[in-house]
């Protein structure tokens, strides 16, 4: 069914092609002139049954003629070729009445070339329209010379015997009647089947099982008073951190080395400080180059800056120090370097005051310098 669909729409589709290219050549030509169109398709009848079957195709390159008039011997009008698509098309000028013509295949190529095995087709008016009048025509079939071996067999009946007696020839004696079987006498039923020997179920010894014990009754005993419960001791109070705040030159002194964290005296300003500092001061300028700095209020705030990292790294986190993270140290060095040169030298001189000690809330409590040389320290 698949491929009958396949077909049917296979020549619907070039019906329609050819439709509307005659449609577009009419409009072109003057109104007055008149034309016809014959169109169909041809296909190869692989297993010669006469009708359009799952093995068809369209047949390309066969002829096919356009015969009118009656008798053994009809005028062929027109000839063409099929395309690639098995179809075919022929335009007439004129508007002739073409319903008593037919086509046929006169010629294919290929091994479908038998073309005298399939009848000539009737041409039907599909349309007659602004001067043009479409005929069409059932698809033309083509048969090789034998079925090809894919093709389902056809089963033969076998002849009846009056027509086998009818073509025998006369001189043969008549063959015997036949004789008719008497019916065999019936039979008795068969005596029933002994019952089918059944296997005696074999029986398993009992399973022990344990007597019930009668449950004995136990002695309460006596419930043991509560003791209470020990008091835990007091969380032990960790000492409040002293906190420490140390100068540069305290920092610079290589006793001290032992006490830098996080950082190292070759860690570069560009490293700590961020890209801000390194557009400033340079990218190669180390830490303990910036504890150098003097004569600049640039190179000043940086020193502090420095000096103030370090406190910030050796103090805890949110300790008694002016400055309680090392994020904070960073971004009033930076946001002075964005701002002008009296915010330069505001934020050194904060830097120094903290460095010097003066921390804890609005600078109250004096912070003492808890370095230790690196050989003594614990």
């Amino acid at each position: 069914m698949a491929a009958f669909r396949v077909a049917d729409s296979a020549a619907a589709m070039a019906v329609a092609v050819v439709l509307l290219l005659l449609l577009t050549a009419s409009a072109v030509e003057s109104a007055g002139s008149s034309s016809t169109v014959v169109a169909g398709m041809v296909f190869c009848d692989q297993c010669k049954d006469g009708a359009r079957g799952l093995f068809d195709y369209p047949l390309y390159g066969a002829r096919v003629a356009i015969q009118c008039g009656g008798g053994d011997t009809p005028m062929t009008v027109r000839e063409c070729s099929t395309n690639w698509f098995g179809g075919f098309s022929v335009r007439m000028e004129g508007s002739p009445d073409m319903n008593r013509c037919t086509a046929r295949v006169v010629h294919a190529s290929g091994h479908c070339s038998d073309s005298g095995a399939d009848e000539p087709r009737e041409l039907t008016l599909a349309f007659r329209m602004l001067g043009l009048a479409l005929y069409t025509v059932q698809p033309l079939l083509s048969q090789p010379d034998k079925p090809m071996d894919f093709c389902p067999a056809v089963p033969h009946a076998p002849p009846a015997p009056a027509a086998v007696a009818a073509n025998a020839p006369s001189s043969s004696p008549p063959a015997p009647p036949l004789s008719v079987a008497a019916p065999a006498p019936v039979s008795s039923p068969a005596p029933p089947l002994p019952p089918f020997w059944r296997r005696r179920p074999r029986l398993l010894p009992p399973i022990w099982r344990r007597p019930p014990t009668v449950p004995q009754e136990r002695p309460a005993l006596p419930n043991p008073e509560p003791q209470p419960l020990p008091t835990p001791p007091p969380p032990s109070t960790p000492p409040p951190s002293q906190g420490s705040a140390c100068a540069y030159d305290r920092w610079a002194v290589p006793e001290h080395r032992c006490h830098w964290k996080v950082v190292t005296p070759n860690t570069t300003v560009a490293m700590a400080f961020g890209p801000l500092a390194a557009q400033r001061y340079g990218p190669d300028m180390t830490l303990r180059e910036a504890l150098d700095g003097r004569g600049d209020a640039n190179r000043t705030l940086l020193r502090e800056a420095t000096a103030a990292l370090l406190n910030a790294y050796y103090n805890a986190p949110g300790g008694p120090f002016l400055y309680p993270t090392t994020a904070s140290v960073i971004d009033h060095l930076n946001g002075a370097l964005l701002s002008s040169a009296q915010r330069v030298l505001i934020e050194g001189a904060r830097f120094r005051r903290a460095n010097a000690g003066g921390g804890g809330p609005a600078g109250r409590t004096k912070l003492p310098c808890e370095l230790a040389p690196c050989g003594t320290a614990n």
